[in-house]
């Protein structure tokens, strides 16, 4: 993250393990799932942005999620938002973990939140601030602005678990090129790891971190820079993105989502900045998988 102007293939084994509407799988490797094919190229996601007439000038207002259409020409303009966020764990320098939404947007709470500010003090990060600062964290996941994200800015970790206003379903038991999960990372080159969670925390399914992303196409996307005291300042980073398979979490539905700083990276680039929305693609029980 926080590079400017910077451009998931598991393999599976078929060892399985079918548990109600969800799907246990075995993965082999990190990254790459199969919604997207391989590094680097683009990404088709479509925004409306209500200033301007073309959304990559939107660096401080509305970019509002419209449609995504995915390598193998599925469509779909249906999302599924946040309706709770808990558990935040933080306890790192200040003004390295915030909350913004663009200074301009009529969408969301604009501004720039540091989690150190949540409780009023702002010489550390107590438990009162991280339980405000998941409220905070739904007022930008909660609709279909994107200029409204998590902003990292430390390795020291972080994490949160992120409830969805409904299931979201896989549309196949199979990896296949449709995403049910889009994942937005500041300039696309810091690790992430997402797992499904059930209502008490435990991991459903398997980890899964989220090692590459894609540009974003048609236009690209970018979000404004703010000092720590919350000014825009002249510079802006480009938005990338992927998106995830249900399959690659090892689960083919999941109502809650637990994002976190990944390890065991061989160092790389864990300060991921991020914005994450789930995509309607199915709406019926997916069927279990069982092999033979």
């Amino acid at each position: 993250m926080n590079t400017q102007w910077n451009p998931l293939s598991s393999v599976w084994s078929l060892t399985t393990l079918s548990l109600g509407t969800t799907l246990l799988l075995s993965p082999q490797g990190i990254g790459s799932g199969g919604c997207n094919g391989n590094h680097g190229g683009t990404i088709e996601i479509h925004v409306e942005s209500p200033c301007c007439g073309d959304p990559s000038h939107a660096r401080e207002d509305d970019l509002l999620l419209r449609r995504v259409v995915w390598d193998d020409g599925s469509d779909f303009d249906e999302f599924i938002f946040a309706s709770e966020v808990r558990d935040v764990v933080y306890s790192g320098p200040n003004h390295r973990v915030r909350v913004i939404t663009g200074h301009e947007c009529q969408t969301g709470d604009p501004g720039v939140h540091p989690i150190q500010n949540e409780d009023g003090n702002g010489s550390g990060t107590s438990s009162l601030d991280r339980r405000l600062f998941a409220d905070r964290i739904l007022g930008a996941f909660n609709h279909e602005n994107l200029n409204a994200y998590v902003h990292r800015r430390t390795c020291a970790d972080f994490s949160c678990v992120i409830r969805f206003e409904e299931t979201i379903r896989d549309n196949s038991p199979l990896s296949d090129e449709v995403g049910e999960l889009l994942v937005l990372e500041m300039s696309g080159n810091s690790w992430i790891q997402i797992e499904a969670v059930d209502d008490q925390g435990n991991t459903v399914g398997t980890p899964y971190v989220i090692d590459h992303y894609r540009r974003i196409a048609p236009e690209r996307l970018f979000t404004r820079r703010y000092s720590n005291s919350g000014s825009p300042l002249c510079g802006s980073y480009e938005w990338k993105a992927i998106g995830v398979d249900l399959s690659d979490l090892g689960v083919n539905a999941l109502e809650n989502l637990k994002v976190s700083t990944p390890s065991n990276t061989g160092g790389a680039d864990v300060k991921a900045s991020f914005r994450i929305a789930g995509i309607r693609t199915s709406t019926t029980p997916t069927a279990a998988m069982v092999f033979d």
